[in-house]
Order: structure tokens, then sequence, then C-alpha cells
């Protein structure tokens, strides 16, 4: 069971790759957060995100077959880069009963398998915290990293936000390279800044 969940992991996050070149209460908040202009707000039964107007949205029909099924959604910057093009990806993952991780137990399993398949693998920082938007007292955990898939390959940089709510566990990555314009940083860290769940 776990070694399935690692493996969806590192599915993942090859989907992001594939963008290259071309525990919790269960009350109820009512905040959102404020939709900034430029962007507009990608949402579904479960999750709102925003996201700039110009990015183009990936959705499970556009998918390739080598794109993991707990991979919902993708979003890709419109400016195209011949190296990497910066994009953030929502995944999620029905945990099953007898494998119920706290959120900051699923962060590290999903860490340690990066680790493992990570050349240049670097973590630089870990925090848990709360969701700020959406369903109140969600525990959430955060990760940043680097790292690339074979010594040939640019390193690339990652921002990821974990939460589990009645038992799915949601993984947001943003990648982009270490040197990214500074714009699009701020920007994918505000994209997953604005995750929440309804």
């Amino acid at each position: 069971m776990k070694f399935k969940h690692l493996v969806t992991i590192i599915i993942s996050l090859t989907f992001t790759f594939l963008f290259t070149g071309c525990s919790g209460s269960s009350s109820t908040s009512t905040t959102t957060p404020t939709i900034k202009e430029g962007n507009t707000v990608y949402e579904n039964n479960t999750f709102s995100l925003q996201l700039p107007k110009s990015w183009e949205v990936i959705d499970k029909t556009s998918f390739t077959s080598t794109v993991p099924t707990e991979t919902v959604i993708g979003f890709r910057n419109n400016i195209k880069s011949d190296i990497f093009t910066a994009n953030v990806n929502v995944a999620q993952k029905q945990l099953q009963q007898s494998d119920s991780p706290s959120v900051k137990d699923f962060a590290k399993s999903s860490l340690e398998i990066l680790r493992n398949n990570l050349i240049s693998y670097q973590i630089f920082n870990e925090k848990e915290g709360k969701m700020t938007y959406g369903k109140d007292g969600l525990v959430t955990y955060y990760t940043e990293l680097e790292g690339k898939k074979s010594a040939s390959e640019q390193i690339i940089h990652f921002k990821q936000v974990y939460v589990i709510n009645q038992g799915i566990a949601y993984t947001v990555t943003a990648a982009y390279l270490p040197n990214e314009d500074e714009s699009v940083v701020t920007t994918v860290g505000e994209m997953l800044d604005s995750f929440y769940l309804k």
C-alpha cells in the first residue's frame, strides 16, 4: 500500500516535468481570497485556485497516457521556455482507511521518494501551517526543494503544499527553473497560497 502511494508521488512529479519546453476540522469558512487583477479562478467541487488569465489550463481531457490518474489539473506559464516552462499541478489521492498518515508524514514520505529519485536533490524549507482560506483549521505542509531527473537535465526548483481532508490527500506542486524571472516565482507562490478546499 505504501509503495503504491510513493510511486504515485513520483509519477505526479514526472507529470510536472512533462510541461518542459513547449486530518482536519470539518467546519467550513466563507473566507475566500480576493481575486488579484489579471487573475482568474479555477475551481471544481472540492478545491479552488487562482492563476493568471494568460496561463494555460490543462485538464484531464488533454492529458497523455503517461499522466497519473491522481493528477486532476495542470497550469502552464504562457511564456514558453526551450529549457523548462514554469507550471503548477494539483494531484489528489484517496487514502485507504488503514493508511491514514498525518499531513506531515504524507509529505515526508513523498520527500523521501524524491530524495531517492532526483539527482542533486536539496531541500531548502519545510514547515507546517494552516490553510488560509476555505475550510478552517486544516493543517498544511509546505516544502521547497530542487533536483533533476537525470544528469543531462536542468535542475528544477519545486514548491509544494500538502493537505489532507476527509481521507483525500492533495499535493499542489509548482515547478520552475532556479533562475526563473522573479515575477514568475511570485506568481507560482501566489497560486499555491490561493489554493483552498471547499
